[in-house]
């Protein structure tokens, strides 16, 4: 992981039935399958401090995705140093993906226009699909990496 500044998605797995309190936006019931949350780190440390904090528990939620890093299993994460803020579009593939869904409205977009930042599909997205699609529909964007906890 780069301590540059970029776009990630981190892909969640959940194997139960929940339901988690998110803040001032509501609850979230959880199903089993997989969650993918779309951030950017363009603040100090970039990815590799934003991630690493995603990665654990948090004592004090301070983001949406604190709350569901307790609950959810980080499985992988996709991330681009692209110095120029890429969640948005990501944000609109990943919710034109076939077989996913937005379970909270609000989520992780409270700063920006898009419905949500958090998705949701029964089955693991690939992460090489996502990859045809953002590079295919985004003119000029970096090299998008994979990387498999």
């Amino acid at each position: 992981m780069h301590a540059h500044a970029g776009t990630y998605a981190l892909i969640f797995s959940a194997s139960s039935i929940g339901k988690i309190s998110i803040g001032k936006i509501g609850s979230l019931s959880l199903q089993p399958g997989f969650y993918v949350y779309v951030g950017s780190a363009f603040g100090p440390g970039g990815l590799k401090a934003r991630i690493k904090h995603h990665s654990k528990k948090a004592a004090r939620p301070h983001w949406h995705i604190d709350y569901l890093t307790s609950a959810l299993d980080l499985k992988e994460i996709w991330y681009t140093c692209d110095p120029i803020h890429r969640e948005h579009q990501w944000a609109t593939i990943i919710a034109n993906t076939r077989g996913g869904s937005a379970p909270l409205a609000g989520f992780g977009s409270s700063d920006c226009r898009c419905n949500t930042h958090l998705f949701f599909f029964k089955s693991k997205p690939g992460s090489k699909n996502f990859r045809r699609k953002a590079l295919a529909q985004i003119d000029g964007h970096s090299r998008i990496h994979c990387q498999i906890l």
